[in-house]
This record gives structure tokens, C-alpha cells and sequence, in this order.
């Protein structure tokens, strides 16, 4: 071969650029598979689908336009380290009868060390079903009574949280067995402490395919019960700022009051209510 037939060491460096460019695409594309479709990868694929999901609704959130937010610590917790938001000011005020704006603020358990799902579905876990986060209620006027505490609290677990984890409202339940209040002071604001003894549904279940909900938690493992009812042990310290006609609730649902009780010590108790 002359001189003339071998390639210019030009024509060499452009097809090793090409090389490279391929090799990194490649990499790039079998990254992303991995992501998608791994059960190891479950956490990675929920925080980055949630993140986006969270930014959209906290855009036109409560806490967004009222310029007052309860600064939740997760630290500590064994927690999702992500609060979601989520806004339904119309579903809300049909469940009240009243014409007001409504978001919540949430977060579960996080997800278990090499499986592919959140320690919500472990009933061996000590997060099994627990949810904890922040209620957010304005336009009513006044306080919220004892039982629109309640009723709020229904709301949640019964149009929110259950159905996204696959029961309808139809086929759930929520029933207050005890509950009682006192007055509290934390983060520098009066509060009402409500304690409660709930029976409600848990997330133990079998599912027939593919859930939206898997993005968010994961796929439950299989299990011979499907969403049996459990007794839960809820607290939620409820706060009212007359300058916003705002209420704030800050919340822990867990199947254990021992639980619960720790969970309000590292969350509700360290929380900062923050204004812009």
C-alpha cells in the first residue's frame, strides 16, 4: 500500500472520535435501561420521577402562594428523603362543604437495602404503612374543629393515600377507634395535639400487573393478604395563622404508638415554620 492508499492520520482521528462518541452513546443508553427497568434502581427511578412530579405541584401549593411553610427535618428518620407535594383544593372543599385550598406534604418509608421497593409494603418493617408530612387548609375562616380534624385526616388516607397505593375509596376503610387533644407549644406557635387509634387499611398486597404506583413505591413483594385492615396510631398537631387564614397540621400515621411517638419527636417537634 503507498502512502497515498493509508489513511491521513485526520481520517484516523475523526473515526476514533466517532468511536468514542458511540462507545460513551452506548453507555449512555444501557445507564438509562437500567434505571428503567431494575429492581436495585427502584429508588433512583422514584426520586428522579417525584422531584419532577413535586416541582409541578409545589409551583401553585399553598405554602407557595401563602409564603408560610413548615421546614419538616427527614434526617434520622429511615424516611423517603424526598416530601412530596400534592394540591386538591376541589376535592377537599366538596369532602368539607366549604370553599377552601388544600395541599399535603408527605413522605413514607425509604426504601429497603437491595429491593426494589419502599418499607411501606414490609410489614416486618417498622414504616409499614406509616406516612408523615404536613396538611395545609386556607380559606375556611377560623380554626378547624375536632372534627374536621378528622374528616381531613379521612380525606387523606381514604381519596389519597390508599388509592394511589392501589385501593379505591370504595374498598377502603377508616374508622376512629379513641381519640383525644391537649394544647401544646413547639418551633415558637401554639399547637393542638390530636392523638388517635385508627383502623384502616395497610399496603400489604398482591397486584394484577403493572401500577402507577410502582414508579412512586416501588413493586410490593407478593403477599397472601391484600390491603388487610390494621390498627394505626395517628398524631397530628394542628396550628392556626389568622394573618394567612391558614391551618397547618403536622402529622405521623404508623402501625405502632411507640412509632409514632418517635417519629413526632424527630419530625413534627423539629419542624420550623418558615416565612418568606
Amino acid at each position: 500500500m503507498s502512502a497515498a492508499d493509508r489513511p491521513s492520520g485526520k481520517g484516523r482521528s475523526t473515526r476514533s472520535r466517532w468511536l468514542r462518541r458511540l462507545i460513551a452513546l452506548g453507555v449512555v443508553v444501557f445507564l438509562v435501561a437500567n434505571v428503567a427497568v431494575n429492581p436495585w434502581c427502584a429508588k433512583i427511578r422514584s426520586l428522579a420521577l417525584m422531584s419532577g412530579y413535586d416541582w409541578v405541584y409545589e409551583r401553585d401549593s399553598v405554602p407557595h402562594d401563602t409564603g408560610i411553610r413548615a421546614d419538616m427535618p427527614l434526617d434520622g428518620t429511615e424516611l423517603y428523603p424526598l416530601m412530596v407535594t400534592f394540591n386538591d383544593d376541589a376535592g377537599m372543599s366538596q369532602w368539607l362543604g366549604e370553599d377552601v385550598r388544600f395541599t399535603v406534604d408527605f413522605t413514607f418509608a425509604d426504601f429497603e437495602p437491595w429491593r426494589g421497593y419502599s418499607g411501606i409494603y414490609d410489614p416486618e418493617n417498622p414504616l409499614y404503612g406509616a406516612y408523615v408530612g404536613s396538611y395545609y387548609v386556607q380559606g375556611l375562616g377560623r380554626e378547624l374543629t375536632d372534627d374536621e380534624v378528622t374528616k381531613i385526616a379521612e380525606f387523606d388516607q381514604r381519596r389519597l393515600a390508599l388509592p394511589a397505593l392501589g385501593l379505591g375509596y370504595s374498598d377502603n376503610e377508616f374508622t376512629v377507634l379513641t381519640s383525644e387533644s391537649a394544647p401544646v407549644e413547639f418551633s415558637g406557635h401554639d399547637w393542638t395535639n390530636y392523638q388517635a387509634s385508627i383502623v384502616t387499611n395497610c399496603p400489604a398486597h398482591s397486584p394484577d400487573g403493572f401500577q402507577i404506583s410502582h414508579l412512586q413505591f416501588g413493586g410490593p413483594p407478593a403477599s397472601s393478604e391484600q390491603y388487610p385492615l390494621c390498627q394505626m396510631s395517628a398524631q397530628i398537631d394542628v396550628g392556626y395563622f389568622p394573618d394567612q387564614d391558614l391551618t397547618i397540621g403536622l402529622y405521623v400515621l404508623s402501625t405502632s404508638a411507640d412509632t409514632t411517638s418517635t417519629l413526632r419527636g424527630l419530625t413534627s417537634l423539629r419542624t420550623q415554620i418558615v416565612r418568606r
